[in-house]
């Protein structure tokens, strides 16, 4: 593992380009009703935290800036971004070197220029600077190579992207690993800067996206950059070696990442699978192979499983980590089955979850996500139109075992939840809550994978589709969420976390009450955009599965069991703002013919 890190502070301007949502969430009156979000119970207001107070050295306090007259002629864009323009006609370079398009100058009338001549320009009033705290390891201390704009992309990368990316336990891979590699390897660099600059833009246009995006100039450099990257690693390719294969390993991860921020899902999974199965192969080699990264085989795979840790042991593991989250989205999303790993969750918790720190817990929920998953999206979904006592004692029994583990380990973290909610922050909680409702969902998933054919088995959990939608209802209330329309301005900071959208899409799919599924519909317009999956886009396609389901029936009627879709598979065209839509429905109570339903639904 690398040495251990220390802090540092970055200044930042006071206005910083972008909305200010993605720099700070805004927090509702009704605190307490998101720390209920999490817990179920009241626990008073979530405290209010001060910004930390910083003293001046007598060092800065010493070093003063010259006061400067204030540029009143610089293009429209470093205007805007309150930046000293260079004022190079037609177009500035402080705007074209950067890959911005520079809107041009403002031509003042003659009563301005006169004015402006026989007036005394006062220096700038300058407001507070922001001091906000960036985790940096040890490892690095000397200066980013690179030039002045490559520099304020890496520091972006770290105090905006890496937030951003960062996942409930993998902090050690966003906050350590990429970083160290990133400023010793210029294959693993560039890929930082082209997903930085990406991220930038992205932040920029708010989400907001559209086919012309390619006409951008910002979003062009950015796919420049990526292509770069590409490039410089298939170079370095050539020269087969561990080292070589292990830089290929971390630069798919930024690869992915930078996939799913321009929404190309598919080559996002791509790049993970190719980086995993390498990965998997990289810890199944002898110590000291120097064995080359080779093509993958289906063959190859079948034979080659990993060890999934509880707790990481070093940085291969906190790749896998990263891998493993990423395969549990796709296979919410579209996936059908897991890489396979091998995991292992204790039965009961050792220590009990009032003892735990935050970061533990977060790791113990991704352990048992990524466990029940394991079971989720194997073979034994098979089984589901299966009678119990046909099914391999083999299946019934882990299947059981893991219920058991689940339910144990869930039991005891809601003591957790109750006793340390009010000292959470809103964004803990946000995240908390996602895990947890991730989790609600799985094991729901693995109730139901053995004799339960019928559609209606799902009625037996409207109590629990309830305690869903209501706990994230309060969390949208108290953070102030707003609906948002598909691909247009986001309100809500996007995360590559697995949160509350996949829950939320799986009520209103399998929940048939009246009302509850449109309370699920309601609020995936306001949770924005987590990882491959968009709240707007889903509430769309949730409901154009309503209305199929509930064709010809009257309000509040229940949706008979020969129109309840089974199977869903789904895929979306950004390009051509359309889903692809494939379902099942049962002919007959065998469980063995289906009639399809495909549909293209607009957005």
């Amino acid at each position: 593992m690398w040495a251990q890190g220390h802090a540092f502070t970055v200044a930042m301007p006071s206005r910083i380009a972008g909305p200010p949502t993605y720099m700070l969430q805004t927090v509702g009156s009704d605190t307490n009703s998101l720390a209920m979000a999490i817990t179920g119970i009241p626990s008073g207001a979530l405290p209010h935290r001060s910004p930390p107070s910083f003293s001046t050295s007598p060092a800065s306090a010493r070093r003063k800036r010259a006061s400067k007259p204030k540029v009143r002629t610089g293009c429209k864009t470093c205007k805007i971004r309150r930046i000293k323009c260079d004022e190079i006609k037609p177009s500035c370079k402080r705007c074209t070197s950067t890959g911005r398009k520079c809107d041009g100058y403002d031509f003042p009338n003659e009563a301005t220029k006169s004015t402006s001549t026989s007036l005394t320009v006062s220096p700038p009033q300058r407001s507070n600077v922001t001091i906000q705290h960036i985790f940096q390891p040890g490892s690095i201390s000397k200066p980013f190579q690179g030039d002045a704009q490559q520099r304020r992309i890496f520091h972006r990368f770290q105090y905006c992207t890496v937030p951003a990316f960062a996942g409930g336990s993998e902090s050690g891979f966003w906050t350590q690993l990429v970083l160290k590699v990133g400023q010793e390897e210029p294959v693993v660099r560039n890929a930082i800067i082209a997903l930085g600059t990406l991220h930038e833009d992205y932040q920029d246009r708010c989400g907001k996206y559209s086919p012309q995006l390619t006409d951008d100039v910002s979003f062009r450099h950015a796919l420049k950059l990526y292509g770069d990257a590409l490039r410089d690693l298939n170079q370095r390719l050539n020269k087969p070696s561990n080292g070589n294969a292990k830089l290929a390993i971390i630069s798919s991860i930024l690869f992915a990442c930078f996939e799913v921020l321009r929404r190309n899902n598919m080559a996002a999974v791509i790049h993970y699978q190719q980086g995993m199965r390498a990965l998997i192969r990289q810890m199944n080699l002898p110590e000291n192979n120097e064995s080359a990264l080779t093509t993958y085989s289906a063959n190859q795979q079948h034979g080659s499983q990993a060890t999934f840790r509880e707790v990481p042991n070093d940085e291969l593991d906190e790749l896998l980590r990263v891998f493993a989250r990423y395969d549990i989205q796709a296979c919410t999303f579209s996936k059908d089955t897991a890489e396979r790993l091998v995991t292992h969750v204790s039965p009961i918790p050792r220590v009990l979850p009032t003892d735990l720190t935050l970061a533990q817990v977060r790791n113990h929920l991704d352990n048992l996500l990524v466990a029940v998953y394991q079971l989720v999206k194997s073979d034994l979904r098979m089984y589901r139109y299966w009678q119990a006592e046909l099914v391999p004692l083999e299946w019934r029994t882990q299947r059981e075992e893991g219920l058991q583990t689940f339910d144990t380990w869930t039991a005891a973290l809601e003591d957790f939840f109750a006793t340390h909610a009010s000292r959470l922050t809103p964004s803990d909680i946000k995240s908390l809550l996602g895990l947890r409702l991730q989790m609600q969902t799985a094991v729901m998933m693995l109730r139901v994978c053995i004799d339960a054919g019928p559609e209606c088995t799902f009625d037996a959990y409207k109590d629990e589709f309830e305690d869903m939608v209501f706990k994230v209802e309060q969390m949208t209330s108290a953070l102030s969420m707003m609906e948002a329309q598909p691909l247009e301005v986001e309100s809500t900071p996007f995360t590559m976390e697995l949160g509350v959208i996949h829950p939320l899409f799986f009520v209103a799919c399998k929940c048939r009450d009246w009302d509850l599924r449109r309370r699920a519909i309601a609020q995936l317009k306001r949770v924005g955009k987590e990882g491959v999956w968009e709240g707007p886009i889903m509430a769309v396609l949730a409901q154009r599965i309503m209305e199929l389901e509930e064709e010809g029936l009257s309000q509040g009627q229940l949706v008979p069991e020969t129109q309840r879709f089974h199977e869903i598979k789904k895929n979306v065209d950004y390009d051509s703002r359309q889903i692809y839509l494939e379902a099942t429905r049962a002919l007959d109570n065998t469980w063995k013919n289906f009639s399809i339903q495909r549909e293209l639904v607009p957005f």
